[in-house]
């Protein structure tokens, strides 16, 4: 299972990344910027798991129907 989130790793790091600026932003000291890091990174985590599972094949499926042409397609 994790082969498969392998592919996310650099989605991950730059989400650390943002995750870390964000929290500087709202941290008043080193715990807190600790913490909100954490929570942070916890829901970018929770995103790309929730793309992978749910999304991935939904948005998939609206773009082939946004992208198709009725017309062409009963010409064939």
């Amino acid at each position: 299972m994790v082969n498969k989130y392998i592919k996310y790793l650099p989605w991950v790091i730059l989400g650390a990344f943002s995750s870390y600026l964000s929290a500087t932003y709202y941290a008043r000291n080193s715990f807190d910027l600790f913490y909100l890091t954490l929570i942070f990174l916890i829901a970018d985590i929770a995103i790309l798991v929730f793309y992978e599972k749910v999304l991935r094949d939904k948005c998939k499926e609206l773009f082939i129907r946004i992208m198709s042409n009725p017309k062409k397609d009963k010409q064939a």
